[in-house]
């Protein structure tokens, strides 16, 4: 009867176990989708207000015409709302996101302990791959660009998210690379680009004009 009772208090646990670990990756892979999509909404212009300070970044600090690194992260948020340097433009639907995963929780009676990996999971991948990882691919001489075990992967990303600042087209649209360390999404959609290319200088001034008055 022990014997009975210990083997399924363990397969249990390994099933919760089984449960945490695929909640993580199904939270990861998530939070790359619609961080993918909110990159795109962003550079849109669709909502001005939330354009703003991440084409200031685009179209101001690194530009096309711009060295896309420095010995620090210029920041865009300086004179705007911001948590951090994280603007509201991802804050706030950020936000709405994880309000609407908390209640879909608790309508359909999900464990708090997968609650608080979801969410957590999501927090934390999202800042990792938006806010941290970003920021210094815009800082000269990194420590992970010589790293044994990420040098690779991050030199590439590096690239890619170069070329996501540099490419605009006719519309006077950025729009290639949306990913930022990894770029599945960029794949299945269409907007993967890995070869540079030479700036077109009529797309680049229809974006200073497409944006004007969100940089003014």
């Amino acid at each position: 009867m022990a014997n009975r009772c210990k083997s399924s208090c363990r397969e249990i646990g390994m099933r919760i176990v089984a449960n945490i670990v695929l909640l993580i990756a199904v939270s990861c892979l998530m939070t790359e989708l619609l961080g993918y999509w909110l990159h795109r909404l962003l550079h849109s212009g669709v909502i001005g207000c939330l354009s703003r300070n991440h084409m200031k970044h685009h179209l101001v600090l690194y530009g096309p015409l711009q060295n896309q690194r420095s010995s620090a992260y210029r920041d865009a948020t300086n004179e705007s709302p911001s948590l951090g340097n994280i603007g509201l433009e991802w804050l706030i639907p950020a936000g709405l996101l994880l309000f609407g995963m908390v209640m879909a929780f608790h309508f359909l009676h999900v464990r708090l302990i997968y609650r608080f990996v979801s969410l957590g999971t999501s927090l934390l991948w999202g800042f990792l791959m938006f806010s941290y990882l970003h920021d210094v691919m815009h800082i000269e001489g990194f420590w992970m660009e010589k790293n044994r075990w990420l040098g690779r992967w991050f030199t590439s990303a590096r690239t890619l998210h170069d070329i996501h600042h540099e490419v605009v087209n006719r519309e006077g649209l950025m729009d290639r690379n949306f990913g930022i360390g990894f770029f599945l999404f960029d794949r299945l959609f269409g907007t993967l680009c890995i070869a540079t290319q030479t700036l077109d200088k009529f797309a680049y001034e229809r974006a200073l004009e497409r944006f004007r008055t969100i940089l003014e």
